[in-house]
């Protein structure tokens, strides 16, 4: 297995920046700090809309109720799905799916639901099937609009999808067709 990282200008470390079975305890850290990142908006929406939590204790005990669930689900995904990968020696979907799978009863735990342990794992794992098929089939689930922020003028540039039919229509205004 060929774990050559590629060289870029950042500064930090994404998911897919090395195959799958290399680089696990960085594969971890980025999704645990995508499950802790998810986790704080929860939390954070927790407290002020539902639970309406008084105190710093019981703040920090929603924040900890929501955040770190979701933290050790990503890092287990990580290091489940990569080390099956390295056992295994074959990158395929099934892989994603056991590293999804394995997640279910930290979700359990996190629901409250001992039914969660067998369907929240195969809920997981079905979504970690889909994302490996589009990462192997290169379309994007979730689509990266183009930014407008990149310079004071690029708000006049044109960021529409189809082109507009109005614009190869013919003016004839006035005048008489010719044959």
């Amino acid at each position: 297995m060929d774990c050559q990282c590629s060289k870029d200008s950042r500064n930090y470390y994404r998911y897919y920046d090395t195959p799958d079975g290399c680089d696990i305890p960085k594969k971890a850290m980025v999704t645990a700090r995508y499950g802790i990142i998810t986790g704080l908006i929860m939390s954070t929406y927790d407290v002020m809309m539902y639970s309406h939590a008084v105190g710093f204790g019981p703040i920090l005990k929603r924040y900890m109720y929501h955040t770190v669930p979701l933290g050790l689900m990503g890092a287990t995904f990580a290091v489940v799905a990569n080390g099956v990968q390295r056992a295994r020696e074959v990158d395929d979907i099934w892989n994603y799916f056991i590293g999804g799978f394995s997640c279910g009863p930290i979700a359990a735990a996190y629901l409250g639901s001992k039914h969660a342990v067998l369907l929240g794992g195969l809920a997981l794992g079905v979504i970690g099937m889909i994302k490996k098929h589009s990462i192997d089939n290169c379309y994007d689930l979730i689509p990266n609009p183009p930014s407008h922020m990149n310079s004071v003028r690029t708000w006049r540039w044109d960021y529409s999808l189809v082109a507009d039919p109005r614009d190869d229509m013919r003016h004839t205004c006035g005048q008489q067709d010719e044959k």
